[in-house]
């Protein structure tokens, strides 16, 4: 079962990751996630009951002052005796121990007419002593410019059942204290408040204690009416930041969410954020890798573990291949190196092991092959050469057909370019004058490529242009060139042609098209194609009759011909450039004759970006002077 290489390697190494596996994925989910889970839930739990011993706290203080607010109303409704309203705010201290003080105040003159100032407090002063506040019996207390005052007034001027002031400096005991009130009615309309005073001096030691971590820190505010209560953040004096603004402290923002940590000072956070029933909110961040430390400690352990048990199973992989691979890849090595230096006749013998056995019997295979691959080389490298010295003659047989003296001549201008393929095409252009008043041109196009092509191309334009300097009228030229072809016929071959005679004091253009792409005529109005008379190409039916076509070429005007490689160039993705595009292009600038060739070139080339150009492209253009 385990006989070849191959299948011990897979089999030991399937056996080592697998228990290596095992024991990394189970003690990395068990001990890491285990870790982080109890550290966050511990941490959320212990916030979490604090935050329910505040909200427990301040609805009996709430409810202290609801309780105190419909015994004031009853005070206010049966006769406002000052005794019945000390009494009252005595007793209903008693039943809530937690709370500094409580009292009823009035708003202006609503006890007597002349009576601005009305108000009753009671407080603790001492663990079972409740006095009343001296300065509200004698009324001298002005409540009215205490800042707790106007704050719960608005909030009850609103609707709000209970009302929180922002926390304060007591003036007469200097603690830390905010006060809660409700709302006195006469029906709809609002008479005063019931308010209960909480020491917060307590609770705030108990806030600052809060420190999951050596350096967390603890904020403790009002999101309501933004405002800082207290906070234990690092290089921050409370005193200066108490009741400040939350934006003030550059970590905050009001998009904070709880678990999502933050940066602050080039530490991560992990924030833990409760808000209290009264507004208030208490914020705990804690550095992430102090919450996490023990976690990630073990993981380090954990991937130091893996990272052994990695470097023995390479070790050990190293030694089995070394010894079942290596070796005897050497070996085959050696042997492959004389045969690449041309010793053909080296044989490799390997018994084991198994599969680089049968690699030795692939390699004399393979030395076989390259023996007779090499003969078959020398014989395609000699038909190549036989192929390329055909190609050399065919583009000179084509260079050579081709005139590149561009006549100056007072009644006409005349130029012609070809571009050609990587294999040897049939394009061919041509002008001559047949007397002194006419000068005949031609652009052609035969099928075919290589010598075959070149060849007849010669024949062609032999033909044609023997026929017109001999004095045949055009029809009669063709025909007769035409008959030439046809006898000298080779397989498949076969030329399109449009072949004009202008006469060069007139214009008049007498032309025969066989088969071949209309020109396209330049008058004021720009380029538009000839609509030609069509006929057959030449070189197919020896007895055919040519039909003559007409037009005018007029002083200034110009008559641009071109073979099909122009239309028919594409891009790799087999789009052409086609006729229309080729007017466009003619009519996009007013140039000379030499650059109009160029703008052609160019802008071919452009859409037909690096696809490989399959066919010549043959340009000419005939202007009337």
């Amino acid at each position: 079962m385990l006989a070849s290489i191959k299948s011990k390697i897979i089999f030991l190494t399937f056996m080592l990751l697998l228990v290596l596996g095992m024991i990394v994925t189970g003690a990395a989910v068990t001990a890491f996630y285990h870790d982080k889970e109890l550290i966050i839930a511990g941490n959320k739990a212990s916030i979490t009951a604090f935050e329910g011993q505040m909200n427990t706290e301040i609805a009996e203080l709430e409810k202290n002052a609801m309780d105190l607010s419909v015994m004031a109303q009853l005070y206010y409704l049966n006769g406002k005796q000052q005794s019945e309203g000390e009494f009252l705010t005595k007793e209903i201290l008693k039943n809530y121990p937690n709370s500094m003080g409580n009292g009823i105040y009035f708003r202006p003159y609503k006890i007597t007419k002349d009576q601005k100032k009305s108000c009753i407090h009671a407080v603790w002063k001492g663990k079972n002593q409740i006095e009343g506040l001296a300065s509200c019996t004698a009324n001298t207390f002005d409540y009215f410019k205490q800042n707790w005052y106007p704050e719960i007034l608005s909030d009850l001027e609103k609707g709000h059942t209970v009302s929180w002031a922002k926390p304060y400096k007591s003036t007469q005991l200097g603690n830390l204290m905010t006060t809660v009130g409700a709302g006195i009615y006469e029906g709809q309309n609002l008479v005063g408040m019931a308010t209960v005073d909480w020491d917060m001096d307590t609770i705030l030691k108990s806030i600052l204690k809060i420190k999951p971590t050596p350096n967390s820190f603890v904020l403790f505010g009002d999101t309501l009416k933004d405002y800082i209560i207290a906070t234990t953040e690092p290089d921050i004096d409370n005193a200066s930041v108490f009741g400040k603004p939350l934006k003030m402290l550059s970590w905050y923002s009001p998009t904070l969410q709880e678990g999502k940590a933050f940066t602050y000072n080039g530490t991560i956070y992990v924030p833990y954020l409760k808000q209290l029933n009264n507004g208030f909110f208490l914020i705990v961040n804690v550095p992430l890798f102090e919450l996490f430390g023990a976690a990630i400690h073990h993981l380090i352990i954990l991937l130091t573990v893996l990272l052994i048990s990695t470097l023995l199973i390479v070790i050990t992989l190293y030694w089995v291949l070394r010894r079942n691979i290596n070796d005897p890849i050497q070996q085959l090595s050696q042997i492959a190196l004389k045969i690449s230096r041309g010793n053909l006749n080296q044989s490799i013998q390997l018994n084991e092991p198994s599969e680089l056995a049968q690699l030795a019997k692939v390699f004399n295979k393979m030395k076989l092959d390259i023996k007779t691959h090499l003969m078959q080389l020398a014989k395609i490298s000699s038909e190549k050469e036989k192929i390329e010295s055909e190609l050399a003659i065919a583009k000179t047989i084509q260079a050579s057909a081709l005139p590149t003296d561009f006549p100056q001549n007072k009644n006409f201008e005349l130029l012609a370019m070809m571009t050609p393929a990587r294999e040897v095409g049939g394009d061919f252009y041509d002008f001559f004058p047949v007397d002194e008043n006419h000068l005949a041109f031609l652009m052609a196009d035969v099928s075919g490529k290589g010598i075959t092509a070149a060849l007849y191309m010669m024949s062609a334009k032999t033909a044609i242009k023997n026929m017109l300097q001999a004095g045949y009228p055009l029809q009669e030229a063709i025909s007769k060139a035409n008959k030439t072809l046809c006898d000298n016929h080779a397989r498949g071959m076969f030329v399109t042609a449009f072949v004009g005679i202008m006469n060069l004091k007139s214009g008049k253009v007498e032309y025969i098209n066989a088969g071949h792409c209309p020109p396209l005529h330049k008058t004021s109005t720009g380029y538009a194609y000839v609509d030609v008379v069509r006929n057959l190409v030449l070189g197919v039916t020896p007895n055919y009759q040519y039909e003559v076509g007409h037009f005018n070429l007029k002083k200034g005007e110009q008559l641009f011909l071109y073979t099909d490689g122009v239309t028919e160039a594409q891009t790799k993705g087999e789009k052409l450039f086609g006729p229309e595009r080729l007017k466009k292009v003619l009519n996009q600038k007013k140039l000379s004759l030499p650059d109009t060739l160029t703008h052609v070139r160019k802008s071919i080339q452009r859409f037909v970006k690096d696809a490989p150009q399959s066919d010549d492209i043959t340009m000419m253009i005939v202007k009337k002077k």
